[in-house]
This record gives structure tokens, C-alpha cells and sequence, in this order.
């Protein structure tokens, strides 16, 4: 009986102490840092022209010319095209990217924005960039381009403005990948095309006109 009482007293023995390491391994175990909540992404326009006044240039994509096209609003837009380079990653390596872009007007900003009366003049079939702005997408995850604007936070979204912002991310993403894919390609052929054409008119021209064309060019480059 006294050995029964024996072995009792050593188990709870340990078990006092198995308890007191726990609570002093509590004690020195600092507590898990509670990750504060994300932000849900709540954008509503206001109006306001901040993101078309201030915008120094505007990428745009072969799907945006397309939709021009057949919109039959080229004309309007195209005065305003230009192709520009830009320092881009691709494939683990810094180079020079050729794009597509609305040049930003004289005195700044979209030249398609009407300041006065603070309205879009291609509201209606605006490139991608500006359908998705100011949500981004890289390929692997959403962002925001520019948290200054002040829709940021305006107002609630619904579930469908969401996936619809997304969606637009999404394909001016890829049409701009398939663009800056295609771009220097259709540069070169056109390139190449117009020393053809130029070159089938100087083999067209007599001597005559090939002396004084070369002589015009002559005396352009010493100016220069």
C-alpha cells in the first residue's frame, strides 16, 4: 500500500513539473504578431481628371488599334500615336521594349481628355490601360498603378465591379505582351517595305534627278 502511494506521489510529481516547463516555455514564447486584415480594392471614379490630366504618355495595344478601326475613330486617334522604348525586364533581362503609345499633349496630360468639360472624347472605346486604371496586372498578381488617385477607397464595390476591373487588367496585360511581341517585328517590315519603295524610285529617277536629290541630301547633312 505504502508503494502504491509511493508511485502516485512521483507521477504527480512529474506532472507538476511537465506543467511548470509548459507555462515557463509559454512565458518566453512571445505571441504570434496578428497580420492585419487586407485591404479590400474599392475604386469608383470621380471624375476628377487627376489620372488623364497628369498622364505623360498612355500604352496602347494592337486590340485598342483594332477597336479603333472598327469603331471608325482612328482618325481621331491616330494624330496622336507615337512609338516610344522603354527599360523593361524581359526574360530575367533588362532591354530596351518598342511601344505603342498616346503621346501626352503640349501642355501635358491625354490629349483625348477635354479639360474643359472634364469628359474622355473616346469615352466610349477608351485603350485598355484606361479601362483597368488604376488596377494592374503583371501576370502572376493584381496591383494598384497609382494609390494618389482619388477614387481609391471611394464608395463601395460590388462582386461584378470587381471581376469586371479585373478582367480589363487581365487583357491589357496581354494585349500588351502580344503587342511588344509583335511590334518590333512589324517594325522591321515596314521598315524594310519603304527602302524598297524608296529605292524602286530612285532606280526610276534619271541621272538628273539623282545628281540634285544627292546633292539636296548632301547639303541637309552639312547643316546638321
Amino acid at each position: 500500500m505504502s508503494d502504491e502511494k509511493s508511485d502516485l506521489k512521483q507521477e504527480e510529481g512529474k506532472k507538476e513539473e511537465t506543467i511548470a516547463i509548459e507555462e515557463e516555455e509559454a512565458e518566453l514564447t512571445p505571441p504570434a504578431e496578428e497580420k492585419p486584415p487586407k485591404k479590400k480594392y474599392v475604386f469608383n471614379c470621380t471624375k476628377c481628371g487627376q489620372c488623364c490630366e497628369k498622364r505623360e504618355y498612355i500604352p496602347v495595344s494592337f486590340d485598342d488599334i483594332r477597336k479603333w478601326t472598327q469603331s471608325g475613330i482612328i482618325n481621331t486617334v491616330f494624330p496622336n500615336l507615337k512609338m516610344q522604348t522603354f527599360p523593361a525586364q524581359v526574360q530575367g533581362e533588362m532591354r530596351e521594349v518598342i511601344s505603342i503609345v498616346i503621346a501626352a499633349s503640349d501642355d501635358g496630360g491625354c490629349p483625348l481628355y477635354d479639360k474643359e468639360n472634364k469628359l474622355c472624347n473616346i469615352y466610349h472605346s477608351m485603350p485598355l490601360e484606361c479601362l483597368a486604371f488604376p488596377l494592374g496586372f503583371n501576370g502572376n498578381q493584381y496591383f494598384i498603378k497609382d494609390k494618389t488617385v482619388p477614387g481609391i477607397g471611394n464608395g463601395t464595390m460590388t462582386k461584378e465591379q470587381l471581376i469586371n476591373d479585373r478582367d480589363n487588367a487581365r487583357k491589357d496585360f496581354e494585349a500588351r505582351v502580344e503587342t511588344q511581341t509583335l511590334l518590333p517585328f512589324t517594325y522591321t517590315l515596314f521598315m524594310q517595305n519603304l527602302i524598297e519603295q524608296q529605292q524602286k524610285i530612285r532606280d526610276e529617277m534619271s541621272e538628273e534627278k539623282k545628281k540634285q536629290l544627292d546633292d539636296l541630301l548632301q547639303a541637309e547633312s552639312k547643316e546638321e
